[in-house]
């Protein structure tokens, strides 16, 4: 097996490795209290290191500077950078943002984000961005086959990023860490995924899964999702806190936090009550909060499916990538009915909480 993968850290100035399977070389950086910068013309400019990092009981007084990077191939651009005032010890609610960017640089996502949850959860809310510039392929099922939408405007991106203001946030060049070549790395008994009993059939009479492209295409969505919460655990142990509540969605959702009182009581406010009795909300698996033990879980599980023949909960029942996290969570994520797939079953309520934004405004 090859070594894993390695990424950098920003940390008050010092570059710091981090390793870990999902791990890869990108835009990570910790962002504490960021200063628009985007009315001022600045140079892009390498970080300057230091030669020795400050404790936490240090950093909560301490002002520095951090620098956004991003990679693609072999060529590391710099943006411009952010000056940060002081880190916070963790929150209560991690929102672990991952997957293919897409349209998270238009305005009516990214501008929402916040605003959103912290409209939810009051002000305890910390975020973590994983994100991929290259979006993922068509889906290979009958009237799903979107074209790949791909970000490469750094201007577009930093303003996002900057309003967003995560602890962290890692961006990565490729959407595809999961191949041909290496999927025996994150499916350990590929023989539980052929010959799959579906919930319900795509095109025809397979299940989604049975179809390589769809199952290497689920597969790199699971693996965004553990990217994001390595991101969430690191930054909890280096400041010997975890949080209490995680959310795991994705990017390009489009939040409405102007609806009425009456729809957003309906939709959304028991949620904050719900998760801390140790339940699930969800929507789909688009935007699921958990409390931070069964995030814990679904990152064991998850970062290496181990469902064996011998299993009689999952092998051959996971058809789908919400059937996937009901396995993972115990929680019915699909709209199609339940895969009976997970060793445990968790209460769950369905939340509507975002549309996805398919598309960018033509010019």
């Amino acid at each position: 097996q090859a070594p894993a993968p390695v990424a950098h850290e920003m940390a008050h100035g010092v570059l710091v490795p981090c390793s870990g399977r999902f791990a890869r070389c990108g835009l990570l950086v910790t962002f504490w209290t960021v200063v628009f910068l985007l009315s001022t013309e600045m140079n892009f400019q390498q970080p300057t290191a230091v030669t020795e990092q400050p404790s936490v009981e240090d950093v909560e007084s301490t002002s520095t500077t951090s620098t956004t990077t991003v990679n693609t191939s072999n060529t590391t651009t710099f943006l411009p950078p952010l000056t940060a005032a002081f880190t916070k010890v963790p929150r209560g609610v991690a929102v672990c943002i991952a997957g293919n960017l897409r349209t998270f640089t238009v305005p009516v996502v990214f501008s929402q984000i916040r605003p959103f949850h912290e409209k939810l959860w009051g002000s305890k809310v910390s975020f973590f961005l994983y994100g991929t510039l290259a979006g993922a392929g068509p889906k290979n099922q009958t009237n799903h086959n979107l074209p790949a939408i791909n970000e490469s405007n750094q201007t577009a991106l930093n303003i996002a990023v900057t309003l967003l203001r995560p602890e962290t946030v890692e961006l990565v060049t490729n959407a595809e860490d999961v191949t041909e070549e290496n999927i025996a790395q994150y499916v350990l008994h590929q023989e539980c995924f052929r010959r799959i009993q579906f919930v319900q059939p795509v095109d025809g009479d397979e299940a989604f899964f049975e179809n390589r492209v769809r199952f290497l295409r689920g597969l790199n969505q699971l693996a965004h999702v553990i990217s994001s919460l390595q991101m969430m655990m690191r930054y909890e142990n280096a400041r010997g806190r975890r949080f209490k509540v995680v959310i795991l969605t994705r990017p390009d959702l489009r939040y409405d936090v102007n609806r009425s009182d009456h729809d957003w009581f309906r939709d959304v406010a028991w949620v904050p009550e719900w998760t801390s009795n140790g339940n699930v909300a969800l929507q789909m698996d688009h935007w699921v909060a958990m409390p931070r033990a069964l995030a814990e879980r679904f990152f064991l599980l998850g970062k290496v499916l181990s469902c064996s023949p011998s299993d009689k909960f999952c092998c051959r029942k996971i058809d789908r990538s919400e059937s996937l996290w009901e396995y993972l969570t115990g929680a019915v994520h699909g709209n199609f009915g339940q895969c009976s797939c997970s060793n445990i079953t968790t209460p769950y309520k369905k939340a509507k909480v975002a549309k996805i934004q398919r598309t960018k405004p033509t010019k």
